[in-house]
């Protein structure tokens, strides 16, 4: 096990924060808030829920884990089964971007990470999905153009 280079932790400090701080809307941040937490060649990130309700006292229950590998400088995806173990995700070749991972924890498309209802990811501002406001938050942080639908025009 080796650690991630420093600068390369200062970038991806810089990165998470960001990330976390658009990823939960502000509706909900009094119930669960997104954070994260490095540790020599590990990222996780993890939802800080409340302990039983009390205000002040959060839990965190890890959602996705990045593994640095020193070898080839190259990360890997990791999610949790549902005995709780980490296993590799979806076969996603290792990559030297930790940002292409990140966007695909963000995409979720198979509801792995956040979880899923009416067939939209949990993380979402709602049921029925992202909003327009968080979708261009969201590809600002991630670096990726977000098309917003034009209202057509009255002649």
């Amino acid at each position: 096990m080796h650690a991630i280079p420093q600068h390369t932790r200062h970038l991806l400090e810089r990165l998470l924060e960001a990330y976390c701080a658009r990823i939960c809307p502000p509706t909900a941040r009094n119930t669960v808030l997104i954070g994260y937490r490095i540790e020599e060649d590990r990222v996780w990130i993890d939802e800080l829920r409340r302990i039983c309700g009390v205000p002040g006292t959060r839990r965190s229950v890890p959602v996705a884990r990045f593994r640095y590998r020193a070898s080839d400088g190259c990360w890997l995806l990791d999610q949790r089964d549902e005995a709780g173990r980490w296993r590799r995700h979806r076969a996603l070749a290792p990559t030297r971007s930790f940002l292409e991972l990140l966007r695909e924890v963000d995409a979720d498309p198979d509801g792995t990470f956040w979880g899923r209802i009416d067939g939209k990811s949990l993380r979402w501002c709602s049921s029925k999905g992202r909003c327009t406001a968080c979708d261009l938050r969201y590809g600002e942080v991630l670096g990726i153009a977000v098309s917003v639908p034009v209202a057509p025009r009255r002649a």
